[in-house]
């Protein structure tokens, strides 16, 4: 079990890692295009080599004097790629490296990118003195984090550029539910963060600085959704408080600034059961609280919780007969506040000044942070006017960001077996049977492969509680079984003490976040082996050909993981396969049978779904990077 970095060490390795994924960016793009020359002098090689490549670089830096008066070589340039806090603030290294994978890819780097890279690199080197300060003022605070495992690099414990979200933790089908005790993050005692609490209701947020709830004792509930969370009494506040990872609101466009608001009617803001309720500003209410307890947490929703916390905003209108109410004129219908079309375009307006926590993915990666935003609703994939001649969709307008901050909900029909997962992290869908009896399994009856599927192809899945059901636990048993990774209730109190005491233990694993892996030049995830000699097979599959094995037990690399057939080692049973190169160099599946305090039938701990893809827009389906 890792112990959770300190704050200050925290933004050290957030800092140092946000600079190497952008040195990795271009690392990866001259592979893609550069082409490997000698150094003058040398021989040709006896055979190809790799543009890009760790050596290749160290070439390019020593030949071209890119580093004068220093003999950089391949470990150099591994540990500033890596992220090692050390050498990553070293401003003549970073810089180096950057012009070297430019040289490679023929292409220009001007001295304004290096002055960019220098000022980042010289805040990393800030960083680390105040947080040695920091140590020494508090002696028990938790130090740095020390990778295990031989193959590990130096500071590759907190990677930014990721496609992380939470697994599963699936009960087999027909077995008893793994239930166990939870226990609260370890806190740094003489490192507790304070925070501060406003007294106002939440009927007069402004856009002051918002309020930011303790966190102490809080432990993330992974499969815990807080739908209709803006009609709770703390919207945001109370769902943190509990521990849930993700959370659901409403809003519309009124006055030109988006409110909470299920929907409106004779101009008043009604929630779903059609009370009125006040229509509160969404900025204060979410984006400002969620960067505040960022702030506040070092860089994260919850210490030491390295995976995005999910925030559903649900586009809405006004609605007649025919859909949402819009003018009969295309032109002024572009324009309209109840168009939603414009309310996601106001959305994405709003994200901008809270970029830097927010999970996106650029053209190059993936790349991490502490917030995730998902629009949802049922006019995603309806067409509205975009302009006097023109038509979209939400879903079109958000494909067409350069680089995607504002992600797209999916549904079993559109996007269950497509590789999008890049737009279409999450998919969505309603309990078949509303409310489900003792005995009854609507979900796993009609939908268990529909969630395998979306599950294989790199999505998540989240069941929405559209009825107020008087046996809650019956349904939320049937999604659990069914695998479903997000379970939705606005009863976040009961859902909360319902998840704390029956969805507690996964596949194992300890699973580290993606990070780049400096000695197979690939991002993945290492995670926990029990022993060595694991079997690695062609397929997710036990009666497939074995390929190789995994020589060593403990820290191991992986890039995904998926279900597939059930597999059986001493008394412990999984259908969860995790993808990998033996250690002959064959790629292939290692069960989860094998994996450290596994639990019957779930995935691995913070394991991804599908096989992390440094390429947006190619197949994610698990082939060597």
């Amino acid at each position: 079990m890792r112990e959770p970095l300190s704050p200050w060490w925290a933004e050290v390795q957030d800092a140092a890692q946000l600079l190497a994924s952008q040195l990795n960016a271009y690392v990866t793009h001259a592979a893609r295009v550069g082409v490997y020359t000698a150094p003058p002098g040398s021989p040709p090689p006896r055979r190809r080599r790799q543009p890009g490549s760790l050596r290749h670089l160290a070439e390019v830096i020593r030949t071209h004097r890119l580093a004068p008066g220093r003999s950089v070589d391949k470990d150099d340039v591994a540990a500033v790629l890596a992220g090692d806090p050390h050498r990553i603030a070293d401003p003549v290294l970073v810089v180096a490296v950057a012009r070297a994978s430019h040289l490679i890819a023929g292409e220009p780097f001007g001295d304004a990118g290096a002055d960019r890279l220098v000022v980042a690199s010289t805040h990393v080197s800030s960083l680390a003195d105040a947080a040695r300060e920091a140590d020494g003022n508090a002696p028990r605070a938790v130090p740095a984090l020390r990778p295990a495992g031989n193959d590990r690099i130096a500071g590759d414990a907190g990677p930014i550029i990721i496609d992380a979200h939470f697994t599963t933790r699936r009960p087999g089908r027909g077995r008893a539910l793994i239930a166990g005790a939870l226990s609260a993050l370890v806190l740094a005692g003489a490192a507790a963060v304070l925070v501060l609490r406003r007294d106002e209701p939440d009927d007069r947020l402004t856009s002051a600085e918002p309020v930011v709830a303790t966190v102490a004792g809080v432990t993330p509930l992974e499969h815990g959704h807080a739908q209709n969370d803006h009609l709770n009494a703390r919207p945001l506040l109370d769902a943190l408080d509990r521990g849930f990872t993700s959370v659901g609101t409403d809003v519309l466009l009124r006055d030109d600034t988006l409110v909470l608001c299920h929907r409106l009617v004779d101009g008043a803001c009604r929630d779903s059961r059609g009370t009125t309720i006040t229509a509160r500003p969404f900025e204060p209410a979410y984006l400002q609280r969620f960067s505040a307890r960022v702030k506040a947490n070092g860089g994260r929703v919850y210490p030491g919780f390295h995976q995005p916390v999910l925030l559903f905003v649900g586009i809405g209108c006004a609605e007649g007969p025919a859909g949402c109410t819009l003018p009969p004129d295309p032109a002024a219908a572009a324009t309209d506040p109840n168009n939603p079309l414009v309310v996601v375009k106001k959305l994405m307006s709003a994200l901008a000044p809270y970029r830097d926590m927010l999970y996106h993915v650029d053209r190059t990666a993936r790349r991490w942070g502490p917030v995730q935003i998902v629009v949802t609703g049922s006019h995603n994939d309806d067409r509205f006017p975009v302009s006097a001649g023109g038509y979209d969709t939400v879903r079109g307008i958000l494909q067409q960001q350069s680089d995607i901050y504002t992600f797209l909900d999916g549904s079993f029909d559109v996007d269950g077996d497509q590789y999008n997962a890049d737009l279409v992290p999450v998919i969505s869908f309603e309990n078949p049977a509303g409310c489900a009896k003792a005995d009854e399994t609507p979900v796993q009856t009609r939908h268990w492969d529909d969630i395998v599927t979306a599950q294989s192809t790199g999505h998540h899945v989240r069941l929405r509680d559209v009825a107020d059901c008087p046996d809650r636990g019956s349904s939320w048993t049937d999604a659990l079984y069914a695998g479903v990774d997000y379970i939705g209730s606005d009863h976040v109190a009961m859902l909360g003490e319902w998840i704390a005491g029956t969805a507690v233990g996964g596949g194992g694993g300890d699973c580290a976040v993606p990070s780049w892996i400096a000695t197979a030049r690939l991002y993945g995830q290492y995670c926990t082996l029990v022993a060595g000699k694991a079997p690695v097979m062609s397929r997710p599959d036990p009666a497939s050909a074995r390929v190789g094995t995994l020589a060593h037990g403990g820290a191991n690399w992986f890039l995904g993981q998926q279900p597939g057939k059930p597999h059986t080692r001493d008394e412990s049973t999984n259908f969860w396969w995790a993808y990998t190169r033996a250690s002959n160099g064959r790629w292939g599946w290692v069960s989860l049978t094998y994996f450290t305090n596994g639990v019957l039938d779930q995935s691995a701990d913070g394991l991804q779904y599908a096989c992390y893809d440094v390429r947006p827009g190619e197949p994610d389906n698990c082939h060597a990077i």
